[in-house]
């Protein structure tokens, strides 16, 4: 039975562009795109996927967070990752999370679709590269926390929000409370003029802070 495959990407012409690819894959298959992740969250509700693919950013929508939302219903569907964030510690995010691959969005048509028809017992896939353990918030640097006049402690929660933490999480970790954080977080976004941790993860990428 052809695999039904469901991609959420708010880039339309990349969205656009797997999607045909994959339809014109000679499997088969069954495509169902999204650009937006509300439009997404509430189809997968009603209906079942064989395959999901996101993106890490859509819109305003953390990738993590969607398929945290979807866990349930993505149980028995194979989840991968198709972002331009390859960073260390977002494929171990997602390793630790249960997602069956992370891969850059430059994976060619014929990488996709291989990890696609892999089955289950194949394990986490990623794209091949240096697996050398690196310090990705070594690069957190006092060039940046000058440059926007970031404090020591804020720079510390950006080190948590861009691992993934909760506020509740990052004040259980640095000893404050959670409004405290959200303190930080505020300050942090007013500083860099963003407006939540995705966009912080993308200016972290932007400006070298994850090399």
């Amino acid at each position: 039975m052809p695999k039904h495959i469901v991609i959420c990407d708010d880039h339309l012409l990349f969205l656009n562009g797997i999607a045909e690819l994959l339809r014109n894959a000679g499997k088969g298959y069954e495509i169902t795109s999204f650009s937006r992740a509300d439009e997404c969250r509430n189809y997968l509700k009603q209906h079942q996927a064989d395959v999901f693919i996101c993106d890490l950013n859509i819109g305003d929508t953390d990738g993590f967070v969607l398929l945290e939302e979807l866990k349930e219903r993505l149980k028995y569907c194979k989840k991968i990752i198709l972002t331009a964030y390859y960073e260390d510690f977002l494929i171990q995010k997602a390793k630790r999370m249960g997602i069956d691959a992370f891969l850059k969005k430059e994976t060619t048509a014929e990488e996709l679709i291989k990890v696609i028809e892999m089955s289950a017992s194949a394990g986490f896939q990623t794209n091949g590269r240096d697996s050398r353990s690196v310090d990705v918030y070594r690069a957190i640097d006092e060039p940046i926390v000058n440059k926007f006049r970031i404090s020591k402690q804020e720079k510390e929660v950006i080190k948590l929000i861009i691992k993934g933490l909760t506020s509740k999480e990052i004040g259980e970790t640095l000893f404050v409370s959670k409004t405290t954080v959200d303190t930080h977080r505020r300050n942090i976004y007013k500083k860099l003029e963003i407006s939540n941790s995705s966009t912080l993860i993308k200016f972290a990428h932007e400006n070298n802070l994850l090399s």
